[in-house]
């Protein structure tokens, strides 16, 4: 009996790990098919220039009009520098239906991540909300390694995203706030979008700045645009928690 258990067990954990890995290589063939890196140029002899941090990274440039031909709900590319994410970004009328489905329109344990259905990606709203999942113990794919943002030395030195939207090249936005979230908990509306007035939209960040893990002195101004991404993290709060990586849109396009 008890070879009976551990063979089916042992079956269940392989079929596990191929399904992993068919899912993680569908979003590695995107990446190759539909993106280029462009690696930093730095001319050191060029007199009075001195590069600013992002000018130091990586950017990807993605190929939206192909990536529309594969899925018309297409609506932007998310990257963090010196992690695994890198993926194109999609909407649509529900914040369900790519919970469990790949980019391709496939089932998958994996989903895609996804913008917020009430968000408006054209005009660009207050807060734009991305929301991915975190594939568990033993798996950094998708938005896993963002829980990694709860170390003080991940987050000195993974403080810039890059996300692109199909109407607009926005580049680089900056991490101020790692916020550990209990949905349980509706004191901080981190899902709100817009704010009735400045005051309504600085005393938002200053709440995210105060339920921050890690403290940032980054100024921040009425009229700036937030990103917050948002996965799953069971450390603290269980099933109703939540880890949000808030950052800032700096003018860098």
């Amino acid at each position: 009996m008890f070879l009976a258990v551990t063979a089916v067990c042992s079956f269940f954990f392989i079929h596990e790990v191929f399904k992993a890995k068919e899912e993680i290589s569908g979003y590695s063939y995107i990446r190759k098919g539909y993106t280029s890196v462009i690696y930093p140029c730095i001319d050191e002899d060029t007199e009075g220039y001195y590069p600013k941090e992002t000018d130091l990274l990586p950017y990807i440039e993605a190929d939206f009009g192909a990536l529309l031909q594969v899925n018309p709900e297409t609506v932007g590319w998310l990257a963090v520098p010196g992690t695994v994410i890198s993926y194109p970004v999609v909407q649509t009328d529900n914040n369900s239906k790519y919970l469990d489905i790949d980019f391709s329109g496939k089932y998958s344990n994996t989903g895609t991540p996804f913008v917020d259905a009430d968000n408006d990606l054209q005009v660009l709203d207050m807060n734009t909300i991305i929301y991915g999942h975190n594939m568990g113990i033993g798996r950094t794919d998708m938005f896993g390694s963002l829980t990694d943002y709860k170390d003080y030395d991940f987050y000195s030195s993974h403080r810039y995203i890059q996300f692109d939207a199909i109407y607009r090249l926005h580049g680089w936005w900056k991490v101020f706030a790692i916020i550990e979230y209990d949905t349980q908990n509706d004191s901080f509306l981190y899902q709100q979008i817009q704010f009735q007035s400045t005051d309504d939209f600085m005393n938002w960040i200053e709440e995210a700045r105060a339920l921050s893990i890690h403290k940032s002195d980054i100024t921040i101004a009425p009229d700036n645009h937030i990103l917050t991404l948002s996965t799953c993290d069971k450390e603290k709060y269980g099933r109703n928690g939540r880890l949000l990586v808030v950052a800032v849109k700096l003018n860098t396009i």
